[in-house]
């Protein structure tokens, strides 16, 4: 997820501060306790302690759209400097005080989904909108049960290849009608870039990852191969586009289109990457195409 240098500003000076002073608007941050001596412990604090002071029996009533956007959106990146265990932590703790209203209960809920969750959205992360999910299926969550039916749905598809679970095995279909399995493919990493093509962000992604030469070099040291799956059905565009796939790639596409119809991957948005490892464990799960150079970089020394 990409901070903006605002949100930055201000994690830092209400560090700094104490969250005394409230420089960027009218969301009651809390009062750090001056006895916490490190900036570590002080950011755990704030996660767990984020919603102390807000109403959230009258979140929309109390408060502005753009405050509680504010709000909310300072919390998820200040959980980004905290472990996922204190992340889920604060996220059960925000939900359990956000149930004394269904409607506040609700309102979050969704800005969630918005924010971690949806294809659009540049600060999707699984992590932590499972642990949203998490809470909305759970014995304090106000929902009825059918919306806590929808959400269990949700859960089970969000936590399929989560990050440090074996990514889930599937069958492969070459260009020749040969056939191979994910599990089968034997390098130390493995990328896996589900993709359409004609769609122009999976182009834009295929050439900045071809542009920074990463996984070329990587793949000339033995150490990665790339599987680009195509998941639909219309293989006419795909055979059409085929010379246009980095000639070291494994380019597919699923014959019986059980990732889709079995829902094996949450492909919620087209181009998603993962790297697994040679356990095929998820090392990273629909990163940015940012995030995912980043790592891949690091790979190379």
């Amino acid at each position: 997820m990409k901070r903006s240098l605002y949100t930055l500003f201000a994690l830092v000076t209400l560090l700094a501060t104490g969250a005394k002073a409230q420089p960027m608007g009218d969301f009651p941050y809390p009062q750090i306790p001056h006895y916490i001596a490190t900036q570590e412990a002080a950011m755990e604090w704030l996660t767990l302690h984020w919603w102390d002071n807000y109403d959230f029996s009258a979140a929309q009533q109390r408060y502005s759209p753009d405050t509680n956007k504010r709000g909310f959106m300072e919390f998820i990146s200040s959980l980004y400097a905290t472990t996922p265990k204190h992340s889920s932590e604060s996220i059960e703790n925000m939900m359990r005080r956000a149930a004394v209203s269904e409607e506040g209960y609700w309102y979050f809920l969704e800005m969630a989904e918005v924010v971690l969750y949806a294809p659009e959205s540049q600060m999707r992360n699984d992590l932590l909108w499972e642990a949203f999910v998490r809470h909305a299926v759970g014995e304090e969550s106000p929902l009825d049960e059918p919306s806590k039916e929808r959400y269990r749905s949700l859960l089970e598809l969000v936590r399929r290849n989560q990050q440090g679970t074996i990514a889930t095995d599937f069958a492969y279909t070459l260009p020749d009608g040969s056939e191979g399995r994910l599990h089968d493919i034997e390098a130390p990493f493995v990328v896996i870039y589900f993709y359409n093509p004609g769609c122009s962000e999976c182009t834009r992604t295929k050439e900045q990852i071809v542009a920074s030469g990463y996984l070329e070099i990587l793949h000339q040291r033995g150490l990665v191969e790339v599987l680009a799956l195509h998941p639909d059905e219309d293989l006419t565009e795909w055979r059409r586009r085929l010379h246009e796939m980095p000639e070291e790639w494994i380019v597919a596409y699923d014959k019986g289109q059980n990732i889709n119809n079995k829902g094996l991957y949450d492909l919620k948005a087209i181009p998603t990457i993962y790297l697994l490892d040679e356990e095929k464990r998820v090392l990273m799960k629909d990163p940015t195409i940012e995030e995912f150079l980043q790592v891949i970089e690091r790979l190379l020394n």
